[in-house]
């Protein structure tokens, strides 16, 4: 299991919010640390205040993210690293996740819900993952690598 990083101290901005509100971790692309990421995406969520469900499909959502980056973005090469960082606001849960791998063209990935894709067995994460929080954001970087960030809304 990867170590974490001493996170970055923030001005308290919710009640019983921790003062330790942003998390980064940077993993090899090896599927063994999908499961650690989708516990941390839980416990993140539980000290944001989600209610059980909104814990279950925010950590769903991490958790396709992660393994898009790390399946399909670094193809599974263990040099390649995947950034992932938690960040709690005020008013949001915000995650990163950023892979070194070479792109793709999110505006025209494949529509799980079509009749010739339906018994594909994959594609579907992008589709959760929209449908799991509340903004959802693309983009590449200059040298290779894809971002995801992930919004998940607070209620006050």
């Amino acid at each position: 299991m990867p170590r974490l990083p001493q996170p970055a101290v923030a001005a308290e901005s919710r009640p019983g919010m921790p003062q330790c509100t942003e998390v980064e971790v940077v993993v090899g692309s090896c599927v063994e640390y999908i499961d650690p990421l989708h516990t941390m995406a839980e416990e993140m969520a539980r000290v944001a205040g989600l209610t059980e469900q909104e814990r279950f499909h925010f950590a769903l959502a991490v958790r396709e993210a992660a393994t898009n980056a790390i399946v399909h973005g670094n193809g599974r090469d263990p040099a390649k690293t995947v950034t992932v960082t938690f960040a709690l606001g005020a008013d949001a849960l915000e995650t990163r996740v950023v892979d070194q791998g070479r792109g793709f063209d999110y505006d025209h990935a494949a529509d799980p819900r079509l009749p010739e894709n339906r018994f594909k067995t994959s594609g579907r994460g992008l589709l959760l993952i929209r449908n799991f929080v509340d903004e959802v954001s693309y983009s590449h970087h200059p040298g290779g690598g894809t971002q995801i960030h992930l919004v998940k809304r607070l209620d006050p």
